[in-house]
């Protein structure tokens, strides 16, 4: 039998153990050491084994976090690599690969509360399967090159999230089952189907994203579910299924793309808008009402159809494919307005003169919500009123500035105010010069040496 280390993390009766699997050594054998609570820790390194775990409330997780370095293989294809048969476990960090012959990667009978997460499930037939299993949490695996990624099967008010799943015949396949939660999976390129839910009740499929599938989403004899803020595009035969014995579905808020959308086929009292509700919506519209039609052509029906009073809802009813259902508040694109920058400007009641002068300043500038001055030309915000006075006691040259600002951005104006000395005189053309802005008292200098030439003439 191999030898594995045990590292006891606290003292006291009934204290957990945190058991280290070394590279070569038996993943097996450290569970059936194991006891309830206890931590096994697998190093990396490739383990080909069957792993049966019946303990409760064991955590099974590879050093490292990476599954790429931490891979468990199936010593016998025809056995799952993990069945568990507990409650409370956690399966996390490894690639989990070669279950054949209807087999899995992980398969969890009559378990609660465990958690599969982090890991890569290849070339399994099945990648994950839950049965008669409820209250579990499936997090942020990828499920790829099998049968089925997920299957879902008579077990109820579990989590599925954060999930890819790729390269499947199924993504998720949930028969018989009510009340999971199915939220923010990717499910591509899988041959037949993102997500097939059959004789499903009270499920929810929100957030996920169905692409480049055979069929998007497919309900078969499946009532009260809710199918809301999913991205359903580019899939080849069709976005969504609900056949006719599927009743009380709602279908709000996604956002479908394909040459077929949706064949509702006519259940009961199936909903695909409400009545309009503020908040954002799944293209960024301020109302909650419907779903998004587009087609792969652009001439969908949220594309094309007006929408007048600009609330992103279309002005026209969209008559579902081949169904007496409407959706009557279909969504278009939110429109994305320019963003309103300031504008600054101001004016003052004097350009210059002796110190020390007093000036009053007038703000002009438009859309903004914030000033800032700066009279004496040092980065110092000085004043953030409307209509500022400053005297500048100290004879010099001073740029004044004054920076607008709002939500978007910001804008700036100078103005150059010329200060001298108490005791010092000007005649009217120096007068007349220091009144001058910026380079304009430059071209003011040479008019005035040209003027005295001329006389000097």
């Amino acid at each position: 039998m191999s030898v594995f280390l045990i590292l006891i993390l606290s003292s006291g009766i009934g204290a957990a153990n945190e058991i280290l699997v070394h590279s070569g050594e038996s993943i097996q054998a450290a569970v059936n050491s194991a006891v309830s609570g206890d931590v096994i820790i697998v190093q990396p390194g490739t383990y080909t084994e069957n792993i049966n775990v019946t303990v409760h409330n064991l955590v099974i997780k590879s050093e490292s976090g990476n599954p790429v370095n931490t891979i468990i293989m199936a010593k016998d294809p025809a056995l799952d690599v993990f069945g568990i048969e507990a409650n409370k476990v956690t399966i996390s960090g490894f690639k989990i690969t070669e279950a054949k012959k209807d087999h899995a990667g992980v398969y969890m009978y009559q378990c609660k509360n465990c958690t599969v997460e982090n890991n890569r499930l290849l070339n399994n037939t099945v990648g994950i399967y839950l049965k008669n299993s409820d209250y579990n949490t499936i997090l942020d695996n990828l499920i790829g090159k099998g049968e089925k990624g997920i299957t879902i099967q008579q077990s109820n008010y579990n989590t599925i999230s954060e999930n890819r799943a790729s390269k499947n015949r199924y993504g998720f396949y949930v028969p018989n089952s009510e009340g999971n939660l199915i939220s923010n999976n990717t499910l591509s390129e899988n041959k037949d189907y993102g997500i097939s839910l059959s004789t499903g009740v009270s499920n929810t499929l929100s957030e996920n994203n169905a692409s480049n599938n055979g069929r998007g989403v497919y309900l078969g004899n499946s009532d009260n579910n809710k199918i809301s803020d999913n991205t359903i595009t580019s899939n080849e035969v069709y976005g969504l299924f609900i056949c006719p014995k599927s009743d009380k579905n709602n279908v709000l808020n996604n956002y479908f793309n394909n040459t077929v959308n949706a064949i509702p086929n006519n259940g009961t009292d199936n909903i695909y808008y409400i009545e309009k509700t503020s908040g954002t919506n799944i293209v960024g519209g301020p109302y909650l009402a419907g779903n998004y039609w587009a087609k792969p052509d652009g001439l969908g029906p949220s594309e094309i159809t007006p929408d007048a009073d600009g609330d992103g809802i279309a002005d026209k009813v969209y008559k579902l494919e081949n169904s007496d259902y409407v959706d009557r508040m279909p969504l278009v694109a939110a429109k994305v307005k320019d963003p309103i920058l300031p504008v600054a400007n101001f004016s003052t009641n004097a350009t210059g003169g002796h110190s020390p002068l007093s000036v009053k300043f007038t703000d002009l500038s438009g859309n903004e919500t914030e000033r800032n001055w700066d009279f004496e030309s040092d980065g110092t915000i000085d004043s953030t009123d409307e209509k500022p006075v400053h005297t500048f006691t100290e004879p010099g040259t001073y740029t004044v500035n004054l920076t607008a600002s709002n939500e978007n951005g910001t804008a700036s104006k100078n103005y150059i105010i010329a200060v001298l000395e108490e005791n010092e005189t000007q005649d009217a053309g120096q007068n007349e010069i220091a009144s001058l802005p910026g380079f304009e008292l430059i071209y003011g200098i040479f008019g005035l040496v040209a003027v005295f030439l001329q006389r000097k003439r």
